[in-house]
């Protein structure tokens, strides 16, 4: 019983000196300084694939309107002190989806999607 709970004690110090580092990153990641230079109306599709380069997805819709889609992901792993890294389960994956939609070529709204 007291090497478990000496195990358990153990294991929480080494996980609680922890910390996750950037494993893999793939697509644009969309900042707030780049969303200030989208405007309603005026930004081409033109400007912004200069402004957020070119888009992981496009789709052209039944109406006229098309939809560009941005897809960021990436996969942080735990750390343990003395830099060992932990791939697996405890891994976190995030992604980020920003949609903008263009009528006539021009941003007409933009915006994340909730996962």
């Amino acid at each position: 019983m007291k090497l478990v709970l000496l195990f358990l004690f153990c294991g929480v110090l080494t996980m609680g000196g922890c910390y996750y580092t950037l494993r893999f990153t793939e697509g644009t990641k969309i900042s707030a300084a780049q969303m200030q230079e989208i405007k309603l109306g005026k930004t081409t599709e033109l400007d912004l694939i200069k402004i957020l380069g070119p888009p992981s997805k496009k789709e052209t819709k039944l109406d006229g309107t098309e939809t560009l889609i941005y897809i960021h992901f990436q996969i942080e792993s735990p750390t343990l002190p003395g830099g060992v890294v932990l791939h697996g389960f405890l891994d976190k994956d995030r992604e980020e989806i920003f949609e903008v939609i263009l009528k006539n070529g021009v941003v007409q709204s933009f915006h994340f999607l909730k996962p």
